[in-house]
């Protein structure tokens, strides 16, 4: 019998299941077969886009010729990480080698890239596949999944909502099933609001925890992080990609902190982050959640409130300035193929002088220090990821918001832009389908460069409220 006749073959359902862990301790024990995995995945990937449009491009030969030359590896005794021969998606605003990045718009470049970010580039180091790349609304200014290059991504639970955004096809892609992980990038929520809204693990890590090259406008916002079916795949993700690169100078800021002793941990409980409830059909889920949490002990638990105002006005300043001025000129000669709301941001920035934008950065301080210092008493917080469900897909903000405000999506994400502008790590975990029938989801922030004990303690959660990976499964792929 020849190797290849004894891989064991997963149906669809099966592979949805399982962990990216799972997986890939099974290519290491010669169970499945990386080729397999691949098939599985561009075929489950291909058969959701009609409905989803969660891919800019599939690399479907790219993908094959991967993953044989990783079985081949396997098979000659080199396994290169827990995650070789998993099947994985890339966010197409981060560079891989020899491909180009469209980055939601029309303006990109058609060019392949000649070096990856390094993200990308180490996970593909460590033997992934990668199958495609998921869209992202334009050069990812938004929280919603609308680009003017690849039009409305939608979410897998129900294509007529919103993925979120920005890291919109990664969500959707990781919480169709298709893939156990995706890249993603998050300035102000981008990787934990489309895995709220789809239904995965979203993880933000500590600002520089994980290298982000080419930078951005918002550099000191701007986090690299996946989103997955698991917590623990988020932290098999984060230990391989984690470290210093020259090209990211915040990348030396974020060196882990020595390992908690094992004393038990003190949880804030934030049942209304920044004063603000959630709305009920979520609160409905929430609670109930918070509370399983609470009563599976291992912990010192109590009920806290956030010490600080939301910082609207430090957010709108930062984004707004940052990526008004950094994409005007490009806007300029460009704006009729554009998506209007970040070439709106041009004049708006140049409505700020430099003493309000040095008034922002003294609040900005005012706000982390508080934040800081709630971390100095309590060793994490636990919270809503968001206020609501996922709204019309091609809308930019749900029935009665703020259309017309400068941001209007961080109208509706009140709990996940404020932990950009502190660079806490923070984790999203499902925990239950609101009435319609759309996830919800929790939120644990920790201290700065405290990713592992976020991470222990999201694993602890999802352990007391149920499998992230089974939650991450849409109803029809259940029944």
């Amino acid at each position: 019998m020849t190797a290849a006749a004894r891989y064991t073959e997963l149906d669809a359902e099966e592979y949805r299941a399982a962990s990216g862990l799972e997986l890939g301790r099974r290519v290491a024990a010669g169970e499945i077969s990386p080729v397999h995995l691949a098939e599985l995945a561009l075929g489950l990937a291909a058969e959701a886009e009609p409905a989803l449009n969660a891919y800019a491009v599939l690399l479907p030969e790219r993908a094959r010729a991967a993953a044989v030359h990783l079985e081949a590896e396997v098979r000659a005794g080199r396994v290169r990480s827990p995650l070789h021969g998993v099947p994985i998606a890339v966010k197409d605003n981060m560079l891989e080698e020899g491909l180009p990045a469209g980055k939601g718009s029309l303006t990109s470049s058609d060019t392949p890239a000649a070096a990856s970010s390094p993200m990308v580039g180490r996970l593909l180091d460590a033997g992934t596949v990668v199958i495609g790349r998921t869209t992202t609304p334009e050069f990812g200014w938004k929280g919603t999944g609308i680009s003017p290059r690849t039009g409305v991504t939608r979410n897998p639970w129900d294509p007529t909502r919103s993925s979120g955004g920005s890291s919109a096809g990664s969500g959707a892609t990781v919480g169709s099933g298709a893939v156990p992980i995706a890249t993603g990038t998050d300035a102000g929520g981008s990787v934990r609001i489309p895995a709220a809204f789809c239904g995965a693990v979203g993880l933000k890590p500590t600002l520089g925890a994980v290298p982000v090259w080419p930078g951005t406008v918002n550099e000191n916002l701007s986090h690299a992080g996946p989103i997955t079916r698991d917590v623990r795949d988020a932290r098999a993700v984060l230990d391989l990609t984690r470290g210093p690169d020259a090209r990211d100078p915040q990348s030396y800021w974020s060196r882990p902190p020595a390992p908690d002793s094992g004393r038990r941990l003190r949880i804030g409980v934030v049942r209304a982050p920044f004063g603000i409830a959630p709305e009920a059909p979520v609160g409905r889920v929430v609670d109930p959640a918070l509370d399983a949490v609470v009563a599976a002990g291992g912990a010192e638990y109590r009920q806290v409130e956030l010490p600080a105002a939301l910082p609207r006005a430090v957010f709108e300043a930062l984004w707004v300035t940052g990526r008004g001025l950094g994409f005007r000129d490009l806007a300029r000669e460009h704006a009729a193929v554009m998506d209007p709301g970040l070439v709106r941001l041009g004049p708006l920035a140049e409505t700020y002088s430099l003493g309000d934008y040095y008034e922002a950065l003294a609040a900005r301080r005012a706000f982390n220090t508080a934040m800081a210092r709630t971390l100095d008493k309590w060793d994490l917080l636990v919270m809503p990821t968001m206020p609501l469900t996922a709204f019309a897909a091609d809308a930019e903000v749900p029935e009665g918001g703020e259309a017309d405000a400068p941001l209007p999506w961080i109208t509706w994400t009140p709990y996940t832009y404020p932990f950009n502008i502190t660079g806490q790590p923070a984790v999203t975990v499902p925990c239950g389908l609101a009435g319609d029938g759309l996830p919800v989801a929790l939120q644990v922030v920790g201290p700065w460069a405290h990713d592992d004990r976020v991470l222990g303690f999201a694993a602890h959660a999802q352990d007391v409220l149920g499998p992230a990976r089974a939650a991450s499964r849409p109803r029809e792929s259940q029944s």
